[in-house]
C-alpha cells in the first residue's frame, strides 16, 4: 500500500532524500526555472510545499512539490514539480488532501504535449490556458 503525506517544513531534511532523485528528473524536463538545491530551499523556507508517496517498505514511489494560489474565488495548489515511477496510485489520495485543504482546483504546467495528453488520461486534467513567456 502506498501513503501520501505532507513533509512538514522542519522535517524536510530528514525526507528530502527520498524525494530528490524523482524530483531530480522532474527538473530536467522543465525550463530551468529551479535547480534541485533551489527547489528544496524553497520547501524548507515554506514557500512550496513537499509530498512524498511511501510504500509499505517506506520506499519513495513519487514525490511532488506545489504551492497554494488564493484567487477570490478559488483556491488552487499548484503543482510545480511532480516525479517517480508511480504517481497515479497515490494521486486520490493527493487529491483528497487538496479538497480537505479548502482546495477547489489543481493546475500544473508542461512544455510537452505527451504529458498534456497523460495528466488528461491519468488524472483529469483539460488544458485551461497556454503558458507564453518573452525572455528578455
Amino acid at each position: 500500500m502506498i501513503t501520501v503525506f505532507v513533509v512538514p517544513t522542519n522535517h524536510v531534511q530528514q525526507f528530502w532524500h527520498l524525494a530528490e532523485e524523482h524530483l531530480q528528473r522532474a527538473i530536467e524536463k522543465s525550463n530551468n526555472e529551479y535547480t534541485i538545491d533551489q527547489l528544496k530551499l524553497s520547501v524548507v523556507n515554506g514557500e512550496q510545499i513537499l509530498l512524498i508517496a511511501l510504500d509499505d517498505n517506506k520506499k519513495c514511489k513519487s514525490a511532488l512539490v506545489g504551492k497554494w494560489h488564493i484567487y477570490p474565488n478559488d483556491r488552487v495548489f499548484y503543482i510545480s514539480y511532480i516525479g517517480g515511477r508511480n504517481t497515479k496510485e497515490p494521486w486520490s489520495q493527493f487529491v483528497t488532501w487538496v479538497k480537505e485543504s479548502g482546495g477547489t482546483a489543481i493546475h500544473g504546467s508542461t512544455k510537452f504535449e505527451s504529458i498534456v495528453k497523460l495528466w488528461d488520461k491519468f488524472y483529469g486534467f483539460k488544458p485551461k490556458y497556454t503558458l507564453m513567456e518573452l525572455k528578455l
